[in-house]
């Protein structure tokens, strides 16, 4: 979400920055996951997706699924991200995010996404060069570095960075994430135990990563109603 990606404002309230999305440690293969190089924080579980249910004020309004296709030294990353507000039976908003991310050796070397934001369209590509990686989306064309975490948040190192790439409208975010207390969180139908990290700057979040760094819940404010990321029952949840 800003993947979070921006729901900006709507006539519900709800604020589009917040929703940005739209968002690998060696020696866990014996827990069965699947370290991603400069990716280190990063938990793929066995099944290869993680499905989410969004709410907002506890109702539900959507889901974000992550789905990964590993060959190799290469990982491809889908996100489809579907997201419904009504009031009195009337959908006042809507949002739609796909982004397919290319990963290999550690590095994200192609990424794609396309959003429709309640009628407004968005497209993004991005494509690795000696330089960085190079960007063409709706802040322009530019080279970023090469080694940008972009705004899916399924790879933890995005708490370690201070700039991170909007797969949205494709531009650099300024970010500081500060690591918060371990909590026991009910999601994907159990408890374990995840880090909150919160999130300033040009981003306004938490997320929070189990012990081997898998992204499992966020929350953020939308005038006043909290929006919250949780895995669906069922859902693959890993922890050390």
């Amino acid at each position: 979400m800003t993947e979070t990606e921006a729901l900006g404002r709507v006539r519900t309230g709800v604020d589009r920055r917040l929703f940005l999305g739209g968002i690998a440690a060696s020696g866990l293969a014996g827990l069965g996951l699947a370290p991603i190089g400069l990716a280190r924080a990063a938990a793929i579980p066995p099944a290869d997706r993680m499905p989410f249910e969004v709410t907002r004020g506890g109702d539900p309004i959507g889901t974000h699924q992550i789905t990964f296709s590993r060959q190799g030294n290469r990982t491809q990353v889908d996100i489809a991200i579907d997201l419904q507000v009504s009031v009195a039976f009337v959908t006042v908003f809507r949002y739609q995010h796909r982004n397919t991310e290319v990963w290999e050796d550690g590095r994200l070397v192609a990424i794609d996404s396309e959003t429709n934001d309640d009628g407004r369209d968005y497209r993004l590509t991005g494509r690795a060069t000696a330089a960085g990686l190079e960007v063409d989306g709706g802040q322009g064309r530019y080279v970023a570095p090469a080694d940008i975490m972009p705004t899916s948040y399924w790879n933890q190192e995005i708490v370690r960075r201070s700039q991170v790439l909007d797969t949205q409208r494709g531009g650099i975010l300024n970010v500081s994430a500060r690591p918060g207390a371990v909590e026991q969180l009910e999601t994907g139908g159990r408890t374990v135990r995840a880090q909150r990290y919160t999130f300033t700057g040009d981003l306004t979040l938490s997320a929070w990563y189990t012990d081997v760094g898998q992204w499992v819940a966020m929350s953020f404010d939308a005038r006043g109603e909290e929006v919250r990321y949780r895995l669906r029952p069922g859902g693959a949840v890993l922890a050390g």
